[in-house]
């Protein structure tokens, strides 16, 4: 049974993106510090591990760029067709799933100056152009233009005393429910770090501040900007060991106003300051081993109910090297984040992933990871500018279990271009529902997708 999802989609959008938001922005804020190409399966060639963190083994690939005075510029052009099994990752409760084939055009370019001495400046432009293929006019007309920019300015980065300026602005594009809207994304971040390393810089104490500002194209209700604040103190008291304190703060607000019956119901477009406080260890504890442990505090701190999620978080991460072209990786951590609906959501992840590298032609990487979530309590408010009178949703406090998996082939022909094929799986487990009169909406779904890429670079 279908009913009028663009009637629920602001109800019900933001859960469903934030499965995949965290992983994006982790990966492009990793790109300011790594102007190298991005693999297009959007892992980047230094990733190992679900994370994308710690000891993956270091990259083969060939230097490559023009030449430019002080200056490296790196253009890049990848060409991928993908087929998705779900593409508008819908319930089958619901209806029927829809597949289609889909095109990336991305071009991109890099520019470095790797031989810095008073300034370091890292830019990087990616677009990427999305379309799909398909005798269904409703998801061809989801035909549109993504991309992202970063650039980071480091003045005096080899003194004790560090400024680096950044500002990123990401376009994400997320199809989810099917309806004739969309969840396109658009995301800029402007900050900048203070970093003090005295002496031979095994000290390192860094204060930042960012500012982000979140829109959608159609989902207004969801837009919210929000402060951050940064402290970290490390100490490497080995050559590859540290221990290390981080502290940080965020300041949420959306840009809609609540209206009283919103804010007479739980969960609705909260505000909060949410804070993290860890202390840890990070690097080798052999020749083979290496171990990523913190351990810490975290307090939603909402403006109004539901109740605040207060508790322990932490990581525990192990990589072990069986030799120079072989990393595994295993880990689990306990987290949570601000939602729009629900006010935070916590979880608890398992994770693994595998690097292989054959030869000098090939890298082959595999990952795994479970999450089980919880949600703070929600209850849908009546919504008279959207025509939403009562709707109830199954759970006030929903829980559910989310799963990522794949495989991914890099191939380095030559120094111009190389060739990626790989397989992708995502899906959420979840019995959780919002009924009206026209029905319940299913939030569960399963997706598979496999894609090969033609990846040119100069």
């Amino acid at each position: 049974m279908r009913i009028p999802l663009k009637r629920f989609l602001v109800l019900t959008a933001s859960f469903a993106l934030l499965g995949v938001t965290p992983a994006f922005a982790q990966h492009f804020e990793q790109g300011l510090k790594d102007p190298r190409v991005m693999s297009p399966a959007g892992l980047g060639p230094a990733y190992s591990g679900l994370t994308g963190a710690g000891v993956g083994l270091l990259s083969k690939k060939p230097e490559y760029g023009v030449n430019a005075g002080d200056f490296i510029i790196q253009p890049r052009l990848f060409l991928e067709a993908a087929y998705r099994s779900n593409f508008f990752r819908v319930d089958t409760r619901n209806g029927d799933t829809e597949g289609a084939m889909i095109l990336h055009i991305r071009p991109g370019v890099a520019l470095f100056n790797p031989q810095f001495d008073k300034v370091a400046v890292s830019l990087g432009l990616d677009v990427d152009v999305f379309a799909p293929v398909s005798s269904n006019e409703t998801v061809t007309d989801q035909t549109n233009v993504g991309g992202n920019a970063r650039l980071a300015v480091a003045l005096f980065p080899k003194s004790a005393l560090t400024l680096t300026l950044s500002e990123h602005f990401n376009r994400t594009l997320w199809m989810r429910p099917t309806v004739s809207t969309n969840a396109n994304r658009n995301w800029n971040r402007v900050g900048a770090d203070l970093s003090f390393h005295p002496g031979g810089r095994a000290l390192d104490f860094t204060l930042g501040y960012s500012y982000d500002l979140i829109s959608y194209d159609d989902l207004d209700d969801l837009d919210h900007d929000r402060h951050n604040l940064r402290f970290l103190a490390s100490w490497r008291f080995y050559p590859m060991t540290y221990a290390f304190l981080e502290a940080t703060g965020e300041f949420w607000s959306y840009s809609r106003s609540t209206s009283t019956e919103e804010e007479a119901r739980p969960g609705n477009y909260v505000p909060g300051t949410p804070v993290k406080v860890y202390a840890g260890l990070s690097g080798y504890v052999t020749e083979r081993l290496a171990l990523l442990l913190r351990a810490g505090y975290g307090n939603s701190l909402l403006d109004r109910d539901p109740e605040d999620f207060s508790s322990f978080i932490g990581q525990l991460q192990a990589s072990y090297r069986f030799g120079p072209k072989t990393v595994l990786h295993g880990g689990v951590a306990r987290d949570f984040e601000l939602t729009p609906l629900g006010g935070y959501r916590d979880y608890t992840r398992l994770y693994a992933g595998f690097t292989q590298r054959l030869g000098t032609l090939a890298e082959i990487t595999g990952d795994f990871a479970y999450d089980f979530r919880g949600y703070g309590e929600w209850v849908p408010s009546p919504r008279s500018d959207l025509g939403i009178g009562s709707a109830v949703a199954s759970d006030p406090e929903r829980s559910e279990s989310f799963i990522r998996a794949g495989v991914l082939i890099d191939f380095d022909v030559s120094r111009l271009f190389g060739v990626t094929v790989g397989y992708r799986y995502e899906g959420v487990v979840s019995d959780f529902s919002i009924t009206s009169t026209g029905g319940a909406w299913y939030v569960a779904y399963d997706d598979h997708r496999v894609y090969a890429s033609l990846n040119l670079r100069y």
